[in-house]
């Protein structure tokens, strides 16, 4: 926390008190007195702050007790809110919570600065979910660290993605391996993207196959489908299209809406109507754009129905919601 900018930042804004206690809040590990004060003299309670740095507020303010080890991140979160306080957002994303869903998000705060590793990774997974990526990290990191798997496969996926960390393909993949190694699924099938792609490894199909299939064999539906379109291409692997096809819907039926479009498509090529348009409702029904403008197209053709232009614009609609841009073409045409 960069105190001196903070307390110019304050001055300016006529906190004046709150400036001069900020020394002692860097000083203090101890308790939360400090911060305490400095909320009493900046009125906060009566504070309009935005929807996430009210919820950082509140969680801040219901804190009784922490480890010190997690000083620095109430530092950074005690600055977050007097940024606000100074300068208040102009430009933000509403954010709706019950009462019920506050509380709990406060719970998981106190219990997440208490050193609980479980309760650190459900705060991170909060944070993501509204959209506050900078807090989440902190959190995922720190789990990470405590040795939690999901945590450490999610900084693996900051790590990879770029996303408030700069992109590190060596660090993602580390933590993917670390991860994958100790049993975790996803981990596993991106440790095999890894070894496909030849992202920080040399490129390694016959690696990734084997890794793949652990995936597959784990339950994650995105790896079936890829163990079916190594088998369906001879990739890394004999060429095996029985295998390609089980595989592949296998992944269809648990959840993965990419092989249920590919089936779809395989069966639209096939004339065969009935099947493809169970494949593509299946994508449809999961809030899929692809699957549901190919049920659309489906209704426009009458393939595997009876035409129907009313249907067909229905799920053209949808699909254009979704933003696919073909969906809207055929709106325009229709």
């Amino acid at each position: 926390m960069d105190i001196g900018q903070l307390q110019k930042e304050l001055n300016k804004h006529g906190h004046q008190k709150a400036a001069e206690l900020l020394p002692k809040v860097k000083q203090d590990v101890d308790t939360l007195d400090p911060i305490n004060q400095i909320f009493e003299v900046c009125q906060a309670d009566t504070i309009d702050f935005s929807d996430d740095i009210n919820i950082l507020y509140r969680q801040l303010r219901g804190l009784s007790t922490f480890e010190k080890s997690f000083h620095a991140i109430l530092l950074r979160d005690l600055q977050s809110i007097l940024q606000e306080v100074s300068t208040p957002a102009s430009d933000t994303n509403s954010i709706f919570m019950e009462e019920a869903e506050l509380q709990e998000a406060i719970t998981t705060y106190q219990l997440a600065m208490q050193g609980v590793p479980t309760e650190q990774l459900a705060l991170g997974k909060f944070y993501k979910a509204i959209r506050r990526d900078d807090w989440a990290f902190v959190w995922y990191m720190t789990a990470a660290n405590a040795g939690n798997l999901d945590a450490i496969y999610w900084v693996g996926n900051y790590y990879f993605d770029g996303i408030v960390v700069e992109k590190n393909f060596k660090k993602a993949f580390t933590r993917y391996k670390e991860a994958a190694l100790k049993g975790h699924a996803d981990a596993m099938n991106n440790y095999a993207d890894m070894y496909f792609r030849g992202e920080y490894v040399e490129k390694d199909v016959h690696r990734a196959y084997e890794l793949f299939s652990i995936a597959a064999n784990l339950g994650v539906a995105e790896s079936m489908y890829t163990v079916g379109y190594m088998y369906q291409n001879g990739i890394g692997i004999e060429k095996d299209l029985e295998k390609a096809t089980h595989w592949c819907t296998k992944s269809a039926l648990s959840g993965d809406n990419y092989a249920a479009n590919h089936l779809g498509q395989e069966a639209f090529e096939q004339d065969n109507g009935e099947e493809a348009l169970y494949w593509f409702q299946m994508a449809a029904d999961r809030q899929d754009a692809l699957g549901k403008f190919n049920l659309g197209y489906c209704y426009e053709s009458g393939t595997g129905t009876p035409m129907n232009i009313k249907k067909a614009k229905y799920w053209y609609q949808q699909a254009a919601l979704l933003g696919d841009k073909e969906a809207k073409a055929k709106l325009k045409e229709l």
